[in-house]
């Protein structure tokens, strides 16, 4: 008689709820998401955002190594700022390649066309046919820099995580591995990611509390993403070697 073959064991998910609520198991929760929000608030003047960028890192650092506590003290400022800069470097160098790359599509492809419409006016028969060109041209440039945007949304963070995980500028473009990362944790990488996305829009009820709230509920969203991206590490830690 055959035996039947058991199932294989469902992979681990990240704890939706922990998710939300790991930040206020630290009795110092209230002062570190202080500080936090007001770090974010300051990177309306760039000053904040290494700040804010090396404490996320830190904070993934310590999820990814089961840490109970993970949130880190405000003690090592030049540390977490730092930090910080080689992951802002990261985000920049994907955010201007990007730019580059659309504004290089749109010189080669759209404005040829555009500029061929207007010749001999639109009545005419070549200016109408290059001018629907042009319109047909510019709906798939503003489809295809929509698609590239929604593909730089899902693959940076995963580029920054490993960059904060191996603290090492250069491993933020590891492509092969950064994609690997994702293919081998579909399900994980998808709920840090709405977990984040559900954060961040909690954190418009914020500006209820005079506009002041939003900067400590921002920086808390982006800790939520660091706690699914953390897990995500912890969970399949061969995904993402160290």
């Amino acid at each position: 008689e055959d035996m039947a073959t058991a199932p294989p064991p469902a992979s681990p998910t990240v704890d939706l709820g922990r998710s939300f609520t790991f930040v206020t198991e630290d009795p110092e929760w209230v002062t570190k998401i202080l500080v936090g929000g007001l770090f974010t608030l300051l990177s309306a003047v760039l000053v904040g955002i290494p700040f804010v960028l090396g404490y996320w890192g830190r904070t993934l650092n310590n999820v990814a190594a089961g840490q109970t506590r993970p949130l880190p003290s405000w003690d090592d400022l030049g540390g977490i700022f730092s930090d910080g800069l080689r992951l802002l470097g990261v985000y920049l160098a994907y955010t201007l390649g990007l730019t580059l790359a659309v504004a290089a599509l749109s010189c080669v492809f759209v404005a040829p066309l555009v500029a061929l419409g207007t010749v001999g006016g639109l009545d005419d028969g070549p200016g109408a046919l290059f001018g629907a060109l042009g319109g047909l041209g510019t709906l798939l440039f503003a489809l295809l820099a929509t698609v590239l945007s929604l593909a730089a949304v899902v693959y940076l963070p995963a580029a920054m995580a490993r960059a904060a995980l191996r603290d090492s500028f250069s491993e933020g473009f590891s492509w092969r591995e950064i994609t690997a990362f994702i293919r081998a944790n579909p399900g994980n990488y998808a709920l840090a990611l709405v977990f984040y996305l559900v954060a961040s829009f909690l954190a418009q009820f914020g500006m209820i509390l005079c506009c002041v709230g939003i900067f400590p509920l921002g920086f808390w969203s982006y800790l939520i993403l660091a706690y699914g991206l953390g897990e995500t590490v912890r969970l399949n830690p061969t995904s993402m070697p160290s």
